[in-house]
């Protein structure tokens, strides 16, 4: 888990993220290793590439929602817990929670970079 994030530990603020559900799944194009989901908000679409999951990739602790955020390493998965956002999981261990459908906020920014 990376702990060093600026988001770490805030509240959610649902001003700066969006609602995306799940519109597309298919082979990442520029790595046949991973797979690329590609999110539907009202801002627009945006997409991202997962590794394959890897039995020490699980979250031990349940996530019921998951905020994407842009941060120093780039784009990271949040779990969301008591209103506050977690540190980052590995994207990996983040697959499997969008494909069963965990809600998934992505923030406002990086969306709109991919306009």
């Amino acid at each position: 888990m990376r702990t060093g994030s600026s988001v770490c530990g805030t509240e959610f603020d649902d001003e700066l993220f969006v609602r995306a559900t799940v519109e597309s799944v298919g082979v990442c194009p520029a790595r046949a290793d991973y797979i690329e989901i590609c999110f539907a908000t009202t801002e627009g679409h945006w997409k991202w590439c997962f590794p394959e999951p890897d039995p020490s990739d699980t979250v031990t602790e349940p996530t019921t929602e998951l905020a994407f955020t842009l941060d120093h390493y780039g784009a990271q998965a949040h779990p969301i817990v008591d209103g506050r956002i977690q540190p980052a999981i590995p994207s990996a261990a983040a697959l499997p929670m969008v494909i069963a459908g965990t809600p998934v906020h992505i923030a406002r920014r990086l969306v709109l970079m991919c306009r």
